[in-house]
């Protein structure tokens, strides 16, 4: 309840993954990757070559970094990102339009959420978001992934999570929040919260993952808990 309690008291970086014609602004929390506001200047799937009109472009970056700003508190750090070079003109507008905010301009090979996911994924923020929880989860959920792909040292699935604890073998499990919530969940005739607190015995660690980012999802799709462990059982 604490870990929930201080998360919810961090503050927030904003997350924009900007292209000519269209800004996508993301919140990242330390429980997730939250959608806020899309401002598009595309009509029926046709992108708009806002080049063609200087005035047009600079009137819609106008209007995007006036109701960004307004729906931001002053010391939210900002993130500009996206596949092109759109996001530097956005950088100078705003650093013209008299910004203080913490603001930091990363190029990424995607646009839309994929492009968000690409900044956490590969931690291209640095020490901008690795204070936040969600970095870490990612980092670990990665590892996770990659151990599965070469038979490493991970387990999943009820019966192998149980031989690894029992056998001291977990290092850190890494949990959905609402499959450790929920008490109608069991491994090994028990509730997960009390499997859980089983692991500080064999000095293990336990994360609790959001489901708000891709490998969040993945880890739902698995069922819920994922190991990485000390040896290969």
């Amino acid at each position: 309840m604490q870990q929930a309690i201080d998360a919810a008291k961090q503050v927030q970086v904003a997350l924009a993954v900007v292209e000519n014609d269209e800004v996508i602004l993301f919140h990242v929390t330390s429980r997730g990757l939250r959608e806020s506001t899309t401002w598009t200047m595309r009509g029926g799937g046709k992108r708009v070559d806002v080049k063609q009109s200087s005035g047009v472009a600079k009137g819609f970056r106008e209007k995007v970094i006036k109701e960004l700003t307004e729906s931001l508190a002053k010391d939210t750090p900002l993130i500009l990102s996206g596949p092109g070079h759109a996001r530097e003109i956005y950088l100078q507008d705003m650093k013209s339009a008299g910004q203080t905010r913490l603001i930091s301009s990363i190029a990424t090979s995607m646009s839309g959420r994929a492009g968000a996911n690409e900044i956490l994924r590969e931690g291209l923020a640095g020490n901008l978001l690795e204070d936040y929880a969600i970095s870490k989860e990612i980092g670990l959920l990665e590892e996770a992934w990659m151990r599965v792909s070469t038979n490493g040292a991970v387990a999943y699935g009820l019966m192998e999570l149980t031989k690894a604890r029992n056998e001291g073998a977990i290092e850190t499990l890494l949990i959905s929040a609402d499959l450790l919530r929920d008490e109608q969940a069991i491994i090994d005739g028990t509730s997960w919260q009390l499997w859980c607190k089983s692991l500080s015995d064999i000095g293990g660690e336990m994360v609790q993952c959001s489901t708000d980012h891709d490998s969040g999802q993945q880890l739902l799709g698995i069922g819920g808990a994922i190991a990485l462990l000390r040896f290969k059982i």
